[in-house]
C-alpha cells in the first residue's frame, strides 16, 4: 500500500548565492535612545580636574603634552581618552590620540606626525584605526557587528605673523575606508495563507569609503575677537553587492567665534557640519569659572549632549590679570589660540570620522530557499519549515528509508548531501531535510525526488516527494 504526498507540495530552490532583504537603504547602525548627559560642577586643581562625571589630567611642558581623561558620554559610558604630543627635535613632532569605551567595543587610535622645515610652515600626516560594535537591523533581526575602519589625513599649516588679522591658514585632504566582516546567513520564515516560505538572509553590510578636502583660516579682526572659518567638501560612497553604489556629496563647514567681553569674561560659539555629524556648542568663561554646553547629532549613531561646569584653582600663586585683583584667569585671546607644534600634533584631527562607515546592503532581492503549499498535503501528513530545516510528518512512525529516486533520471540516488552527511534524516514519523545540505542540480535544472519509508506493523510504505530547482 502506498500513500502518496503530491509532488506539487514543495518547490525547493538550491542556489549558490542568495539575496539580502534589508531595512531602509540609508540605514546604518541604529541609534540607541539615550538620555542627555548632564554634569555637576567640577574642580580643577593644578593639572587635575575632578567632577562627578569625569576625571581629567592635563599637563603641558615645553617639549611634551599629556591630556588623559576618564569620563561619561551619552553613547560610551566611562570613556577613556588620551591626547599626547612630544617634540623630539626642532623639526619633528609626534602625537597620539586614543579613546576607548566599555560599551560598544569602541576603540579609536590616531597617530600624528608633524614636520616643520622652516619656522611658520608645518606639514602634517595622521593615520587612524577605528573599531566599533553596533547593532544593525537585518531582515532576520538586529545583530551586533564589529566593524573596523582605517583613516588618513595629510595637510599643510601656515602660521601668520604675530601682528596682523590672519592668524593661520590650513589646507587638508583626508579619507577613510571601513572593513566589514562576512556574517553567516540566517534562514527566515514567513506564512501567507496556505503558503509557507523560507528565505536566506545573507546579512550583508556595505563598507563605506570617504574622501574629503578642506581649507581653513584663523582670523583676528580685532584684538578681542577670534574667528575660525573652514570650508570644504566630502564624498561618501557605499558599494553594493549587485555592483551599484550609494554615493553622497556634502559641504563641510566649520565656524568658531570667541569674544572677550572684558578682562575677565569670554564667550565662545562653535558650529560644524560633516558627512557623519552636525555639532554645535557654546561656552562661557568668567574668571576661574567655565561653563560649556555641546550637542552632536551623529548620522550613524546616537546623539551626544554634554554639559560641563568647572572651577580652576591655580597652584603656586595667583593667576589672572593684576587689574582684576587676581580673580581673573583668562590668558590673552591671541596667545591662548596661537598654533603651536604641540597643539597641532596632540589634537585628534576633527576631519577624521569617529563613527564607522557601514550600512546594511539591500541591493539584492531575497531568494526563496523553500516554499510549500500546505493545501496539497495528503491527509495524515504534515510539512513545516523550522529553523532552516524542512520537516515532513509521516502518517505513522517508520522503521527505515527504502530508497530515494529522481523522476527525471529514473534512477536511485544515494542519501548524501553536499557536506557528506545524509540530507534525509528519519526520526520516528519525522523526516528532516537540512535546506543548505541538498545537492544543487545546476543552473536552469531541476530534480524531483521521491523517497519511500517503510513501517512494520502494519507493513506500509509511505512516500514523500519534493522538487529541487538549481540556479
Amino acid at each position: 500500500m502506498r500513500t502518496p504526498l503530491s509532488a506539487a507540495a514543495l518547490a525547493l530552490l538550491c542556489t549558490a548565492g542568495h539575496a539580502v532583504p534589508v531595512a531602509d537603504p540609508s540605514a546604518s547602525p541604529p541609534a540607541t535612545p539615550t538620555a542627555p548627559l548632564t554634569s555637576l560642577p567640577a574642580a580643577q586643581i593644578g593639572p587635575w580636574q575632578i567632577g562627578p562625571h569625569s576625571t581629567r589630567y592635563n599637563r603641558q611642558d615645553a617639549d611634551h603634552r599629556i591630556d588623559a581623561r576618564l569620563m561619561h558620554s551619552s553613547r560610551y559610558r566611562q570613556q577613556f581618552g588620551l591626547d599626547a604630543g612630544w617634540l623630539p627635535t626642532d623639526q619633528w613632532a609626534l602625537g597620539l590620540n586614543l579613546a576607548a569605551g566599555r560599551t560598544g567595543d569602541f576603540r579609536d587610535l590616531v597617530g600624528n606626525l608633524l614636520y616643520t622645515p622652516v619656522p611658520g610652515w608645518h606639514g602634517r600626516l595622521s593615520l587612524g584605526r577605528l573599531q566599533s560594535t553596533d547593532p544593525y537591523a537585518f531582515a532576520s533581526g538586529t545583530a551586533d557587528v564589529r566593524v573596523r575602519q582605517n583613516a588618513w589625513l595629510a595637510g599643510l599649516v601656515r602660521q601668520g605673523p604675530e601682528a596682523g588679522p590672519v592668524g593661520d591658514l590650513r589646507w587638508t585632504v583626508y579619507g577613510a575606508r571601513a572593513s566589514v566582516p562576512r556574517l553567516a546567513p540566517v534562514v527566515i520564515q514567513s506564512a501567507v495563507g496556505n503558503l509557507l516560505q523560507a528565505s536566506s538572509d545573507l546579512r550583508l553590510l556595505s563598507a563605506g569609503q570617504m574622501q574629503g578636502a578642506e581649507m581653513g583660516v584663523g582670523l583676528y579682526p580685532w584684538a578681542t575677537t577670534r574667528l575660525d572659518l573652514a570650508l570644504g567638501g566630502e564624498r561618501t560612497r557605499y558599494p553594493m553587492a549587485d555592483g551599484s553604489q550609494v554615493a553622497a556629496s556634502r559641504l563641510v563647514a566649520r565656524l568658531g567665534w570667541q569674544q572677550d567681553l572684558d578682562a575677565c569674561r569670554r564667550v565662545a560659539l562653535n558650529l560644524s557640519t560633516t558627512s557623519s555629524s552636525t555639532a554645535g556648542g557654546v561656552g562661557w568663561e568668567s574668571g576661574r569659572w567655565m561653563l560649556g554646553v555641546s550637542r552632536t547629532l551623529n548620522v550613524a549613531s546616537a546623539s551626544e549632549t554634554r554639559v560641563a561646569l568647572a572651577w580652576r584653582l591655580p597652584l603656586g600663586g595667583a593667576a589672572g590679570s593684576e587689574g582684576a585683583g587676581g580673580r581673573c584667569a583668562l590668558a590673552p585671546l591671541r596667545s591662548s589660540n596661537a598654533l603651536s607644534r604641540l597643539q597641532l600634533v596632540s589634537q585628534r584631527p576633527a576631519q577624521l570620522p569617529q563613527v564607522v562607515l557601514a550600512r546594511v546592503d539591500r541591493s539584492l532581492q531575497p531568494q526563496t530557499l523553500a516554499s510549500i503549499d500546505t493545501s496539497l498535503v495528503a491527509p495524515g501528513y504534515g510539512i513545516a519549515i523550522v529553523g532552516g530545516q524542512l520537516v515532513f510528518t509521516l502518517e505513522r512512525a517508520a522503521q527505515g528509508l527504502v530508497e530515494i529516486r529522481t523522476l527525471e533520471n529514473a534512477s536511485t540516488v544515494a542519501n548524501a548531501g553536499v557536506n557528506g552527511q545524509p540530507f534525509l534524516q528519519l526520526s520516528g514519523n519525522r523526516v528532516v531535510i537540512q535546506l543548505d545540505n541538498i545537492p544543487n542540480p545546476g543552473a536552469g535544472q531541476q530534480l524531483t525526488y521521491e523517497a519511500d519509508f517503510a513501517s512494520v506493523a502494519p507493513v506500509i510504505v509511505m512516500r514523500i516527494s519534493f522538487t529541487v530547482k538549481g540556479r
